[in-house]
């Protein structure tokens, strides 16, 4: 037991040094307007962001990253999802806009996603790294890089798979808005049809009364003609 709680200690801080930043958020871009967000970078890392539109109008954005030197690294124009990784060699603030101002009336609801391999703590880490490699090293029989490895591999696997729920969960959000909108329009037509129907109705009555009444305005309208 005790030699398990030993190996459990340094597990934690090998699982904490293979954890790359990521964060998720669910936003509104009104109509005619645009929403930027910004991600800082200090050292050359890869980005990976995943969007999706998952209510508002034809379920379109258009969206584009800009590099802190003022050049475009992705651009979509009204799009309904996408994912892209883009390689930010250049250190500064990395501009991330979704564009509605093509939309006069529709505001969008947007989830996105961005995973970066950014590590701010790096010192921290190296000491961490360090403290976890002197632990294992007599409790494990294999080496610390190939159990980083596997670490690592892990990790990737249980982020993809997250990835995967978040993405299926937003599908399903998006068909649900979809589903409701489409049964609110057929609610109307429906109340339009059944009001066409009943006039129709209730107007063919009154014409066929009308014309055996010698004292409606029917009966005289039609006599005056023949």
């Amino acid at each position: 037991m005790e030699n398990f709680i030993y190996v459990l200690y340094p597990l934690v801080f090998l699982v904490a040094l293979v954890s790359p930043f990521e964060i998720d958020l669910t936003v509104e871009v009104n109509a005619g307007t645009q929403d930027c967000f910004y991600q800082t970078v200090k050292k050359p890392v890869g980005i990976e962001i995943e969007y999706q539109v998952i209510d508002g109008g034809d379920l379109d954005v258009s969206f584009y990253v800009q590099a802190p030197d003022g050049r475009v690294m992705v651009s979509d124009v009204q799009k309904s999802d996408a994912v892209h990784k883009i390689d930010a060699e250049v250190a500064g603030d990395y501009k991330m806009c979704f564009d509605n101002t093509f939309s006069h009336f529709n505001t969008k609801v947007i989830y996105f996603e961005l995973v970066s391999d950014d590590d701010e703590d790096d010192g921290d880490d190296d000491k961490d790294w360090n403290f976890a490699k002197e632990e294992l090293s007599g409790l494990i029989d294999m080496t610390i890089q190939d159990f980083k490895q596997k670490m690592e591999t892990m990790k990737d696997h249980l982020d993809k798979s997250a990835q995967i729920q978040h993405f299926l969960k937003n599908y399903e959000a998006r068909d649900r808005n979809t589903q409701e909108n489409n049964f609110q329009r057929v609610n109307w037509l429906s109340g339009i049809q059944v009001f066409v129907m009943v006039s129709v109705g209730l107007t063919q009555v009154l014409l066929i009364r009308g014309l055996f009444d010698d004292k409606s305005r029917v009966h005289n309208v039609m006599k005056a003609r023949t």
